[in-house]
């Protein structure tokens, strides 16, 4: 296996001093013991036999990025780059989740002990963010220069506030228009992360509800007040008010005890 090893593979070698000694999948220090292979070595023979497209790279690797790789037999770096990613991502899920929601500001109140554990989450969660912000980096194997993929900056906008940062424009946009944040969190994962939509969303809906509310206790009234069946009442409720849609709830209500009420 050693001899196959060397015949097949070859190392990438970065072509920035600054990036020597890097993860290339994470951007942390890297160890040789750590070394990934991709494809990888368990996998060699099927890539060899069916001309699957694959890097034949051994590529300089942290500890975690190692351990998670275990699993992945993509044989593109790209391919394992995502998929570490998507393994950061799961293992740091409530460490990101704080270092969206939480700003250093708002621990000022908090006590001790638990402003201390929500700053540990943000530190852990922001390590984790710039560990899938990094991009790999340029590097040269058997002779050939790869180039870094540019990763395009990703804006966010708040009805016309630029930001390049997720976490900055959720807190932006519940500090600015009052939404508690996992709330905004909801409403933005069924919008596909469109602030706009999403605050628009969320208050048609805080409207809805309270139309809803406030339909649900005229009627319960009107049919305590004139003994009707309350199913009743919303039912008529809900035809007089698509009859006449200029009314009020309140003078469709007065209509049918006019016409259907008094009348009986």
């Amino acid at each position: 296996m050693i001899e196959l090893e060397q015949e097949v593979y070859s190392r990438i070698v970065p072509t920035s001093v600054r990036d020597v000694g890097k993860c290339y999948y994470c951007g942390c220090e890297a160890e040789a013991c750590f070394d990934d292979f991709a494809p990888p070595k368990s996998s060699v023979s099927f890539y060899l036999n069916s001309g699957e497209n694959c890097s034949f790279a051994v590529i300089p690797s942290c500890k975690e990025c190692h351990f998670f790789l275990k699993t992945c037999r993509d044989g593109l770096l790209e391919g394992r780059k995502l998929f570490v990613n998507r393994c950061i991502k799961k293992k740091y899920r409530k460490a990101l989740n704080i270092y969206e929601r939480w700003s250093e500001e708002e621990l000022e109140n908090l006590s001790r002990t638990f402003s201390e554990s929500v700053k540990a989450g943000i530190r852990l969660g922001e390590e984790a963010y710039v560990r899938l912000k990094f991009p790999g980096y340029e590097y040269e194997i058997d002779g050939t220069v790869f180039h870094a993929r540019r990763r395009s900056v990703e804006l966010f906008t708040v009805f016309g506030e630029e930001f390049d940062n997720y976490r900055n424009a959720l807190q932006f946009a519940a500090r600015t228009y009052r939404i508690n944040i996992n709330v905004l969190k909801e409403w933005l994962i069924e919008h596909g992360a469109n602030f706009d939509e999403a605050i628009n969303a969320y208050f048609r809906h805080i409207e809805e509800e309270k139309l809803r509310k406030k339909k649900d206790k005229l009627c319960r009234e009107f049919a305590k007040t004139y003994k009707q069946n309350s199913n009743f009442v919303k039912g008529a409720l809900d035809a007089y008010m698509d009859a006449n849609p200029s009314l009020s709830m309140e003078e469709c209500l007065q209509l049918i005890y006019k016409e259907r009420v008094k009348k009986a």
